[in-house]
């Protein structure tokens, strides 16, 4: 288990590589196949994971954007995103990272 850093490793030519972190699979795989849907100059592949720290046994791609995706009705969701902060590194925080807040037209 480690923490990510966005210059640990070299990057992919004409790759970029989203990881989404939320506690949704559902919601995560629609988001993710969505992306994967729209045309791009480069080659997009997106990966998934319920929370942070990765595995550190996993032979990995460079990590160009992290999003993570909080549900505005799930206690649980924000207390994932909180504890999955404390394993990224903080140059990420430079354009690297990004909330996508989810649940916010339900009543």
């Amino acid at each position: 288990m480690s923490v990510l850093r966005p210059l640990d490793k070299l990057p992919g030519l004409n790759t970029a590589t989203i990881l989404l972190v939320g506690t949704e699979d559902a919601l995560l795989q629609q988001l993710a196949d969505s992306m994967l849907k729209e045309d791009c100059a480069s080659e997009l592949k997106v990966h998934l994971a319920k929370s942070l720290p990765l595995p550190s046994s996993v032979n990995r791609p460079r990590i160009d954007l992290i999003v993570f995706v909080v549900n505005l009705h799930s206690k649980y969701s924000l207390q994932n995103t909180e504890e999955s902060l404390r394993h990224v590194d903080a140059s990420f925080f430079l354009g690297k990272v990004c909330f996508l807040a989810t649940g916010g037209g339900r009543l």
